[in-house]
């Protein structure tokens, strides 16, 4: 892990991190709860914590799915804390990669099991964090509760994002820096 700052340091970076990530996540989301898929909203919005999290790590990660998740509900006038805890969860599972090891995308440093790693985690907390929030709905006897239709469908849909639109940005920034580093070798050359 040389070279990334612990995944859990509170400093003003941590705190921007978490409210980019958190507003991005939120206004994105708010964006989208309209589009109804089975009895959730269509969320394109994941790949804010898919990249958040494999940037900067779990904490953020979970952050800016949480605050992110409760702000879009605030704005929609229907909070439900365990479905932003989910939200944080999802957030959490994809800020595992950063422990990889040479995973550094801020220097360029990505390989490609790497980004299988990102998939594999960023769809694991989708699954992990939807069936949590459905699970506290079970327990709380929430009436005409739809398991496929609140967590199965909504998570698999989100796996897409993940793999596709998740990745690329990824890709994106891992390559960006990539291409910044090379130049600056050889203007020093």
């Amino acid at each position: 892990m040389t070279g990334k700052p612990s995944a859990f340091s509170f400093n003003k970076q941590t705190i921007l991190m978490i409210l980019i990530g958190s507003f991005l996540y939120g206004f994105f989301s708010y964006l989208t709860i309209t589009i109804q898929i089975e009895g959730n909203s269509l969320r394109p919005a994941i790949v804010v914590l898919t990249v958040m999290g494999a940037l900067f790590g779990p904490m953020i990660g979970f952050l800016s799915g949480f605050i992110g998740a409760f702000f879009s509900d605030l704005f929609a006038w229907d909070v439900w804390i365990h479905w932003n805890l989910g939200n944080g969860l999802i957030g959490l599972f994809s800020g595992l990669p950063y422990y990889l090891k040479n995973f550094h995308p801020f220097q360029g440093r990505v390989k490609r099991s790497h980004y299988m790693w990102v998939a594999f985690w960023g769809i694991t907390g989708n699954y992990i964090g939807l069936f949590f929030a459905v699970l506290i709905d079970i327990l709380k006897g929430t009436p005409d509760l739809d398991v496929v239709g609140w967590a199965l469908v909504p998570a698999s849909i989100n796996a897409l994002w993940v793999v596709t639109v998740g990745l690329m940005v990824l890709w994106a920034v891992a390559d960006r820096n990539a291409k910044q580093l090379n130049d600056t070798d050889i203007k020093k050359d």
